[in-house]
């Protein structure tokens, strides 16, 4: 992810985001977020952010964070949480999300474990982070009336 990204990035974050905030009505969404939310993690340690390209188009965005006291785990050294996964509509239920976090967690050779949370009523997250090879670890948590997150982890197999 690069600087000159981000206006593309935002656009595709709101469309990606919107009909869950539709849905869930929640505070937190991405789709209520502006522009700074995206030009932060370009400059802070922690956050390891990726631009999706399919075709050299920009379809999508994802980070991870490593380091960090999150809402679901602490992260350990050597564990990544993957904060965030955003897709243009016309690209999604195309495995492209599933694609890009297999070939970002080749950039960290360190990591043996990853963690990821999602509203646990949505289908789709949890067949596109399942077909990653994530696995519920049976941890939720109500974040806002109605939505409830539940983390998934990844354990990373060293041959």
């Amino acid at each position: 992810m690069i600087p000159e990204d981000v206006d593309i990035l935002f656009r595709i974050q709101k469309e990606a985001f919107y009909p869950l905030y539709q849905q869930f009505r929640d505070p937190s969404n991405p789709y209520l977020r502006g522009k700074e939310d995206i030009e932060r993690r370009l400059n802070r340690d922690f956050y390891h952010p990726f631009t999706i390209l399919e075709d050299g188009r920009i379809i999508g965005g994802l980070w991870y964070i490593s380091g960090a006291n999150l809402l679901l785990c602490q992260l350990q050294p050597h564990e990544y949480y993957l904060g965030r996964v955003f897709i243009a509509p016309d690209m999604q239920g195309k495995k492209a999300a599933q694609r890009a976090i297999l070939l970002c967690e080749k950039h960290f050779p360190d990591a043996v474990k990853y963690y990821v949370d999602f509203p646990d009523v949505l289908e789709k997250n949890r067949r596109c982070y399942a077909g990653a090879g994530y696995t519920p670890t049976g941890i939720k948590k109500e974040t806002d009336p109605g939505v409830t997150l539940e983390l998934y982890e990844k354990y990373v197999k060293r041959t």
